[in-house]
């Protein structure tokens, strides 16, 4: 088996999907990994084990390997297998919690070390980026964080530092967090650029739309959403505007109430978790995805599959200023000014027209080819 060019450390999607896992760093996984294969690269991807999911098989020609469990060991045993590989570069894609809870935290810096000496190049995109001196009771509360947060606060400050020092390269997704991170590549979240211009009217008779202009908020039910101002927003709009809820439970928030609570804000349609199959035909029927992120600390998964399919975006100021997104596309998180801004957009084509040209400008430069490339100059550079 061929060395690897890289060996891609991530939670990764069940064999056949591409959009599945426990967060949106599964599918971003499967889709870096892709573009890398894309743009002539070998890739070993080293995830977490899964009941009911191969040791092994390849995605393509993505080999994928499961050859730790979540845990406090996780990281030890990741670090472990990508030794193995012989990779000269080693990429981990990074969440506070993402391999096991808080046990898993402690093995982040000798897991780091071990790699850089056995002179593999280290890597760490950080999917969460959180300048720790806003770290608040709100902030322990929305992201349901048990520990007071004083104590989130430290943790979080000593897991940014104990990355900073322990990988030779830091990549973050978008301008506003190289802010809190100085020394960190800005690389952005790919899209696959296959606009969906043409199949609304098909998309909308598949997925039982009506003819009102369609507001779709996508990907898994969490408090960081900014759900609740869309709700309200659709009820400030009023019937011309259809706001269209798709997507589960996040798995941390399954049970508490969180998603029964949203369904008494506004007037909604909830679609559920979203198979595989009707991701394309969700974008392609709305005419705007929102984003309404009132304190962003990631990028955004849901925008990146919006902008790939031309689908036109709203976006919280907040998160327009953290993306350099053109001012045209921010709106105040606030319920009243989005619903305005809705039913505007509901009877005004030209101010739609606006809106997808603004659009259409922030998906230049995030092609996954062009994303690829830039990961594969930085895979490069550490290995020298």
């Amino acid at each position: 088996m061929p060395r690897p060019d890289v060996a891609l450390v991530s939670p990764y999607p069940p064999p056949g999907e591409r959009h599945g896992g426990r967060s949106g760093v599964a599918p971003y996984a499967a889709q870096l990994a892709h573009a890398l294969v894309g743009a002539g690269a070998e890739v070993c991807v080293l995830a977490p084990r899964e009941d009911g999911e191969p040791a092994r098989h390849r995605d393509g020609r993505v080999r994928v390997e499961r050859p730790f469990t979540r845990g406090a060991s996780a990281l030890h045993h990741a670090a472990a297998a990508a030794r193995i590989t012989g990779a000269p570069a080693v990429h981990l894609q990074h969440e506070t919690f993402l391999y096991g809870g808080p046990t898993s935290v402690p093995a982040l810096g000798p897991a780091l070390r071990s790699l850089r000496r056995a002179r593999q190049g280290v890597v760490v995109t950080m999917h969460h980026v959180v300048d720790p001196a806003t770290i608040d009771a709100r902030f322990t509360d929305v992201h349901r964080v048990r520990a007071p947060w004083r104590v989130a606060r430290a943790g979080l400050r000593r897991v940014q530092r104990t990355i900073s020092r322990g990988a030779d390269a830091v990549l973050v997704h978008e301008p506003g967090f190289a802010g809190v991170l100085p020394e960190a590549h800005v690389v952005p979240h790919g899209i696959d650029v296959d606009p969906a211009a043409g199949e609304a009217a098909a998309a909308r008779a598949r997925l039982g739309l009506d003819g009102r202009f369609t507001a779709l908020c996508f990907g898994f039910l969490a408090p960081y959403k900014g759900l609740e101002t869309a709700l309200r927003a659709a009820d400030v709009a009023g019937d011309a505007v259809h706001l269209v809820v798709a997507g589960g439970e996040h798995p941390r928030m399954a049970g508490d109430g969180y998603a029964e609570s949203l369904r008494a804000l506004g007037p909604a349609t909830f679609a559920g978790p979203v198979p595989d199959a009707d991701v394309r035909a969700w974008f392609a029927a709305a005419d705007v995805a929102l984003f309404p992120y009132p304190r962003p600390h990631a990028t955004s998964g849901p925008l990146a599959l919006a902008l790939g399919a031309g689908t036109p975006v709203l976006l919280s100021e907040a998160l327009a200023a953290c993306a350099g997104a053109p001012a045209t596309l921010a709106v105040p998180a606030d319920p009243v000014a989005l619903g305005r801004r809705l039913a505007g957009l509901a009877t005004d084509s030209a101010a739609r027209d606006a809106l997808a040209s603004a659009s259409a400008a922030l998906a230049r430069d995030r092609s996954w080819p062009h994303v690829a490339r830039r990961h594969l100059d930085v895979y490069a550079e550490v290995a020298r």
